[in-house]
């Protein structure tokens, strides 16, 4: 099984797997978005029901291991948000 967050230093990019039994599909997509502003994002689904997030920084001032675990923040911050409201 892959890690949630991988990072590639070389490529500056890091990916961040989700499988959608724990993860809404629709909550990646709007945390995806946000990200668009300071990253290249590509996000890519497989038949077993993982997502997987690729993120890329747009400027070298941001650190790639930070964006691929803020992400993973933002993704359970808005399920938390999504449940309390539901």
């Amino acid at each position: 099984m892959n890690k949630t967050v991988n990072i590639d230093q070389k490529k500056n990019s890091v990916s961040v797997n989700l499988n959608t039994k724990l993860y809404k599909i629709d909550t990646i997509l709007k945390v995806a978005q946000t990200f668009t502003d300071v990253c290249w994002v590509n996000v890519d689904g497989d038949s077993e029901g993982l997502i997987h997030v690729k993120l890329k920084p747009k400027t070298k001032r941001i650190s790639t291991r930070k964006v691929g675990y803020e992400f993973l923040n933002h993704v359970l911050a808005e399920m938390k948000i999504s449940e309390d409201v539901g």
